[in-house]
């Protein structure tokens, strides 16, 4: 087969403000508002599956996780990002952990209680579609035995003992149909003498750091970065790939050309593979799909019109931090999710393993408290399509989303707070007869509300005093025609006379 140059076709949007490092998401700044982009730019939604799926995992898991943001008892600088130690220790000094002193890592890598199974089975239940992790971050470490470097699992206990993590999560992800999907950090490798270096300064205090020349950047890509990701490929069969890179800077070292070359990596040799807009922070044509700043949630305004999701913490770390009790709520969590996907996106929601590759209680609770509320709620979710509704027509802590089966024309409203009983008054989105009849459900009880359409066409759902009692309650609307209803012991739906009381 011939190939051509990979086309810009499958995603072109307008950067308005430079992707920046992690921090900046997590401190008021605005690093990444996308430009709007049409529907047209990316595959069809049959093969862009992230079109229409919200919820994910991410793991970072890797050497980092052991000295969990602490290393020779000094808590990390600069920020509590675990899995930048290796580069943040003792900032502002330029250097961090001397690479000999991190590399005995290497031989306590260990983690005797991993369990692909467990870990994919909590996100499975959870209601996330898609897993994520790091297969290789900035410190360069390789959590598969590559042929191109040593710096890998094979060099630990581990990987000694013949385990092999990602063949084990991959096995795993196939047992309970979630899709697979690889961090692999393209840009900086801080092991290799040609991988990219943090790009300092960004910050006040940062010391400046020297890059590679272009011809050792070049050694990297062409000896390291392009051979591993061809492993992963071919060793695991990936769905995804989540690279990372921020602001204009990684252009000088991934080039479009370089970009492009990945691309057309990844397209030859796994077509169904989707790829995400970190690929090339300064201009992601040709991927498939947005990645938000961390932690960044967009409004109506600024939320692509495109395929887009945003990295997500349940705390503050992304790798494991002994020292980070900033959990967010559950509540707060789900509120997020519920709104990235009014707006169309999804969310790659992170756990951070400990350096025995389990998972924190707090994070299993809040997995646990979703796969609770995803048991009967997930279907307003996934797959469905953003918001019908004009922006700001919709009565304050209500959101919405579409359902995504023409031939089932409906829409899922989501109470963010309980609203007293009454009527709730909103436009009918669908495109449907004035003369069409309604029937509004609560998913939790399979409460019927009683549904009308006034004069100026709206739609006014009675709310019942029962909702009241249910956290974040999800009411389906649609023709009455193409929405039958039973209660939960299965008998219909059928008028009952009132009773006294």
């Amino acid at each position: 087969m011939q190939h051509t140059t990979v086309p810009h076709t499958r995603l072109a949007l307008a950067f308005s403000a430079a992707l920046c490092l992690p921090l900046s998401a997590q401190t008021g700044e605005n690093p990444f508002v996308a430009g709007h982009g049409d529907n047209s730019q990316v595959r069809s939604n049959d093969a862009n599956w992230m079109a229409h799926t919200r919820f994910g995992m991410f793991i970072h898991f890797g050497l980092y996780s052991i000295p969990a943001g602490i290393w020779q008892g000094e808590q990390t600088g600069r920020n509590t990002y675990a899995e930048w130690i290796r580069a943040q220790w003792g900032w502002p000094n330029p250097g961090g952990i001397p690479k000999e002193q991190y590399d005995t890592l290497l031989k306590q890598f260990n983690p005797v209680k991993f369990d692909a199974d467990e870990w994919i089975g909590l996100a499975a239940k959870a209601g996330m579609k898609y897993f994520v992790i790091t297969s290789k971050h900035h410190d360069g470490f390789a959590l598969w035995d590559s042929a191109v470097s040593n710096y890998d699992i094979a060099a630990t206990p581990f990987g000694a003992n013949g385990r092999d993590p990602l063949g084990e999560l991959a096995k795993a992800c196939r047992k309970y149909g979630v899709k697979l999907g690889f961090y692999y950090s393209h840009w900086q490798d801080w092991e290799h003498p040609g991988g990219a270096r943090p790009p300092w300064p960004e910050r006040p205090g940062d010391p400046p750091i020297t890059q590679p020349t272009d011809a050792e950047f070049a050694t990297y890509w062409e000896g390291k970065c392009l051979p591993q990701v061809t492993e992963l490929i071919v060793r695991y069969k990936p769905d995804m790939f989540w690279f990372d890179s921020w602001g204009g800077r990684p252009r000088d070292q991934v080039t479009p050309a370089r970009r492009d070359q990945l691309i057309k990596l990844i397209r030859d040799k796994a077509p169904h593979s989707m790829i995400n807009g970190r690929i090339a922070s300064y201009d992601p044509a040709g991927a498939d799909f947005v990645s938000m700043g961390d932690n960044q949630f967009p409004d109506a305004a600024n939320a692509p019109k495109v395929p887009w999701e945003t990295p997500g913490t349940m705390n503050h770390s992304w790798g494991y931090n002994r020292l980070d009790f900033q959990w967010k709520s559950f509540d707060k969590l789900l509120d997020t999710l519920i709104t990235n996907a009014h707006h169309g996106g999804a969310i790659t929601l992170n756990v951070g393993p400990m350096g025995d590759g389990s998972f924190q209680d707090a994070a299993k609770r809040r997995l646990k408290e979703f796969a609770a509320w995803m048991t009967i709620n997930e279907s307003a979710l996934q797959p469905t399509l953003r918001s019908p509704f004009p922006k700001d027509s919709l009565p304050d802590g209500i959101r919405a989303t579409l359902g995504a089966d023409p031939a089932k024309p409906c829409f899922n409203l989501f109470l963010l707070k309980p609203r007293p009983a009454g009527d709730l008054v909103i436009p009918q989105p669908l495109p449907l007869g004035k003369d069409t009849a309604f029937r509004a459900m609560v998913l939790e009880t399979r409460e019927s509300l009683p549904v009308r359409t006034d004069d100026q066409g709206r739609l006014v759902i009675t709310v019942s005093q029962g909702l009241q009692g249910i956290d974040h309650a999800v009411i389906r609307v649609g023709p009455a025609a193409s929405m039958p209803h039973s209660y939960e012991d299965g008998m219909s739906v059928e008028p009952v006379k009132p009773g006294k009381f």
